[in-house]
């Protein structure tokens, strides 16, 4: 039979400290070095996503091999249409990219602080 005895102080509070295994500790589960790697890995795919979304919509002419065109086409219309649908895909699709990026910093960002306000007493 276990008996736990707690040490009531003022206000009806336990004087005991509290334990790395309580529900009230931290919720890190990286370290301070992966945690701001990840950080600045979050702010270099941020911004570089990001400028690639706007070249993208901008249909900047340099990005013109990164399209997904198929085949012979048999007008230039056609070309044109295609062109123009698979910058806008292509700009769409690093927009959402650079936005799970936003999540990974905040997530990161918020690690990042736990381990900058974590002391560890022996």
């Amino acid at each position: 039979m276990c008996v736990y005895v707690t040490n009531r102080g003022k206000g009806g509070r336990s004087s005991l400290p509290s334990s790395p295994l309580r529900p009230e500790s931290t919720m890190a589960f990286c370290g301070y070095k992966f945690s701001l790697c990840l950080l600045l890995i979050s702010c270099w795919g941020l911004v570089q996503l990001l400028l690639m979304g706007m070249l993208f919509y901008c249909e900047t002419p340099a990005f013109l091999e990164d399209l997904p065109l198929t085949g012979p086409y048999e007008n230039v219309g056609q070309y044109m249409n295609d062109v123009h649908h698979g910058f806008g895909t292509n700009a769409l699709n690093c927009l959402i990219a650079a936005c799970l990026y936003i999540i990974t910093l905040g997530v990161s960002g918020w690690q990042f602080y736990l381990n900058q306000k974590t002391t560890y007493q022996v």
